[in-house]
């Protein structure tokens, strides 16, 4: 079987790498080591810009999308008037278009799988515009309609798809991401003070990574950081490290009314290549969102060694397992009160560092792509 599959690689190069972009980029790097039979067509574009993939970086069954299917492709595939022929062409030869983004276009001859990270417009509206809303809604429910297969990245997601989109079960399945190879413990003393001094971080710091938005709960983190005691405040910071995210202009009146400006530090983005480093260095990783399609940054801290407070909602307990201290998001007592008792348990943060160390091992994206070749493979022979 020599199957021809086209991938929607659009959301992998921004620079703020972030949800889709580090599933897409893992994953079609991982199908390019573990698939020599397959042809892949790597689009540039399609619902997103593009920045590219090294042509180095991919085997010789891998290609990137000719110059003038780019130009066609942002332009014809979403409209409903123009004829699905056109579509079709702009796609160029292949057999199976994977959708990476939020939305699926509808094909004829060409047969649509597309991945769907979470229902979070759905089950938590106000942590969105109302643009946003509208658009993804719209797209998820194309996809739903378009699609002969649906890749869902928890199970919990599926769950979602099903009850409150009326998926069918049966064309769903459940591929979980991981923690990339690149994030793994950092020890020497040097590399983790450099990377202290490169973004201005304490000696000692609770750590909290993702896009300053809604639903990853920062505030309710800065009302549970702020209640600790003093003694703990002043021996460990708070960390909030991610991109810019939105719905946030509030943030830093909080922080001055909690008066917690001194030990409170918002560093941004952080580069990919200092991502283990940062880390490493945490005391404690914290991860209090309300909702997570997977909670990947989960995985990325147990893989360098740090113990973990998360969620005991939607996939978070799904991905944590029994390596990471479960807290109601919604309550910041509950969480100042796991933070301090972790801090102050040095063997308890022990344990837990072992833990996700072994819990991490259990991912990989290798497995994520030939489980997602499972789907293209159904889809060809059309049992799916």
């Amino acid at each position: 079987m020599n199957m021809k599959v086209g991938i929607d690689c659009s959301a992998a190069f921004w620079k703020t790498l972030t949800g889709v972009g580090v599933y897409t980029y893992n994953l079609v790097h991982a199908l390019s080591r573990v698939d020599k039979v397959n042809s892949y067509t790597l689009y540039p574009v399609f619902y997103n810009p593009f920045r590219g993939f090294e042509k180095r970086d991919m085997p010789v069954n891998f290609k990137i999308a000719h110059e003038n299917s780019r130009r066609l492709l942002s332009g014809v595939l979403w409209p409903a008037l123009v004829p699905s022929g056109l579509k079709e062409a702009a796609l160029g030869e292949v057999d199976i278009v994977h959708s990476n983004t939020f939305a699926g276009p509808m094909l004829k001859k060409k047969k649509l799988v597309s991945t769907i990270y979470d229902a979070t417009v759905f089950t938590h509206p106000e942590c969105h515009s109302r643009a946003n809303v509208i658009r993804c809604r719209k797209g998820i429910e194309e996809s739903i309609r378009n699609a002969r297969a649906i890749i869902a990245i928890s199970e919990h997601t599926k769950k979602d798809l099903i009850e409150r989109l009326n998926a069918p079960d049966g064309m769903i399945t459940v591929t979980h991401l991981a923690a990339g190879p690149e994030y793994h413990e950092i020890k020497g003393p040097s590399a983790l003070d450099a990377v202290k001094k490169k973004y201005a971080l304490p000696r000692n710091y609770i750590l909290f990574v993702g896009s300053l938005e809604p639903r990853k709960n920062v505030k309710t983190l800065l009302k549970g950081y702020a209640s600790l005691s003093e003694t703990v405040k002043r021996e460990f910071s708070l960390v909030i490290a991610g991109a810019k995210g939105w719905l946030n202009s509030d943030i830093p009146g909080i922080v001055k009314e909690l008066g917690i400006e001194k030990t409170t530090v918002f560093p941004g983005f952080i580069d990919k290549e200092d991502m283990s480093a940062v880390y490493s260095a945490a005391s404690v990783f914290v991860f209090p969102s309300l909702y997570e399609g997977f909670g990947l940054p989960i995985l990325e801290a147990f893989a360098c060694g740090v113990p973990v407070i998360t969620s005991n909602t939607s996939s978070m307990p799904e991905v944590a397992g029994d390596a990471a201290v479960l807290v109601d998001p919604a309550d910041s007592a509950e969480l100042a009160a796991a933070l301090e008792g972790l801090l102050l348990d040095e063997g308890k943060r022990r344990e837990l560092k072992a833990r996700g160390l072994e819990r991490a091992a259990l991912f990989s994206w290798e497995r994520c792509a030939r489980e997602t070749i499972a789907v293209y493979e159904k889809v060809y022979k059309g049992v799916a």
